[in-house]
């Protein structure tokens, strides 16, 4: 998992047989990381997903993750589409985000999506801050990021190799749902 996030995701497998697993995308943004693991289940053959938020220590070193999260994942992670799947709206990118975990002194995000073949480069604004992320051959992306304000969105810009915009989406970590419940931490809500 360290090595994904120093040095990129491998390749993905072609097929991913029941029982196994591997890492599906890495990414990094200031000191945090995120690794998205696909696994296939053992009884039910379908495709699932733990994603790990991690946090460097103040030596630089990646700290093992307290927790991961995940769910069902669709199928078509796993072999990066040409153009928008009828699912997607049209859209050439699709949202793929879910996650929220507290490194102790902050809440944190994992932004990830899929992008077609179209897109080269995607670009990542959330809490005030822009990171440009080079799309891996797989198509899938993630970073992390510290929540700032609960009524953070991310914006999720896509360009083809030539820099020509072609999609763009957001993702809202927190909704008006979680500040009814005030989850994930009533402190959060707080502020």
């Amino acid at each position: 998992m360290f090595d994904a996030l120093d040095h990129g995701a491998p390749p993905l497998p072609v097929t991913l047989p029941p029982g196994s697993a591997a890492i599906a995308a890495a990414g990094r943004w200031g000191r945090y990381g995120s690794v998205v693991v696909l696994f296939r289940g053992d009884e039910d053959g379908e495709l699932y997903d733990d994603t790990y938020l991690l946090a460097r220590s103040t030596s630089g070193h990646w700290q093992y993750p307290p927790s991961s999260s995940g769910g069902g994942m669709p199928d078509w992670v796993m072999h990066r589409p040409e153009k928008p799947l009828p699912t997607w709206r049209g859209s050439d990118l699709v949202d793929l985000s879910c996650q929220l975990t507290s490194s102790g002194t902050e809440w944190v995000t994992h932004l990830t999506l899929m992008a077609t073949r179209r897109i080269a480069t995607v670009r990542v604004r959330f809490a005030g801050e822009v990171l440009d992320v080079p799309v891996p051959a797989g198509g899938l992306v993630t970073v992390p990021h510290a929540i700032r304000h609960v009524d953070d969105i991310a914006e999720f810009r896509g360009f083809d190799g030539s820099g020509e915009l072609i999609a763009v989406t957001h993702y809202r970590p927190l909704t008006d749902s979680d500040r009814k419940a005030e989850w994930p931490d009533a402190s959060l809500w707080a502020g």
